[in-house]
């Protein structure tokens, strides 16, 4: 992840139009973390379309939010937006139907994980996600009180030029291989137990602290605002 940063600030640096301050700047004013590169790729590499109508109920496919490739074996790694992925609603609650989606796309090839996840471990992440955009979402509905200024937005959303695009891609990368849950390039055990759940436990958490949430709710409000 050392790299990541080390790009995000090379290559954000002169990236604000001439008179305004610097991204960098911009970041720093903010208050925003010198990861957030990986703290807002963590939050939207599995975003999908309905995940995007908890901050804007006007979320579309047009959306510009790079995600990884739900089918992995594309050569298209990364997608340039989070893509639609209705859940059912055969259940009463959200819970069971999230849940039916997970189980029913085990073993297909677009399920955005890949080979290497049990059943288990891929309703964990599932989960995660949701409860992590819940969470965002809260911290989302304070910054719409006092919305940042226009050229934050531009600085967060130039994907390519901030590093958020690049550890998309090093999610991307990594689903071919491992478990990836966080960005931060640590060795995860398999969730078999107690015990290794315990783990998986601290290393999700790690995307809940104060400034991580307010990271991805800052960027989700320059991404959805104008939906």
């Amino acid at each position: 992840m050392r790299i990541f940063v080390a790009l995000l600030f090379l290559g954000v640096a002169n990236a604000a139009p001439q008179g305004f301050p610097p991204c960098r700047m911009l970041f720093q004013m903010y208050d925003m973390s010198p990861n957030l590169n990986e703290t807002i790729a963590h939050a939207i590499h599995s975003m999908t379309v309905q995940g995007l109508r908890l901050f804007n109920s006007k979320a579309t496919v047009a959306n510009g939010i790079p995600t990884v490739n739900h089918n992995l074996q594309s050569v298209e790694k990364v997608l340039p937006y989070a893509p639609d992925d209705p859940i059912s609603h055969d259940f009463a609650s959200s819970a069971m139907n999230i849940l039916d989606k997970i189980l029913s796309n085990i073993g297909q090839p677009n399920d955005g994980l890949g080979p290497n996840w049990s059943s288990v471990e891929r309703i964990a992440h599932n989960f995660h996600m949701w409860d992590l955009w819940l969470r965002t979402r809260v911290v989302y509905n304070e910054i719409t009180l006092a919305p940042p200024r226009e050229e934050l937005c531009n600085c967060l959303l130039d994907t390519a030029g901030n590093g958020i695009l690049l550890a998309v891609e090093w999610v991307a990368d990594h689903y071919k291989s491992g478990t990836p849950i966080t960005l931060l390039n640590r060795p995860i055990p398999k969730l078999t137990d107690a015990a290794t759940w315990a783990v998986w436990k601290d290393r999700l958490l790690h995307y809940y602290t104060e400034r991580a949430l307010k990271d991805a709710a800052t960027y989700l409000y320059c991404a959805t605002k104008d939906f």
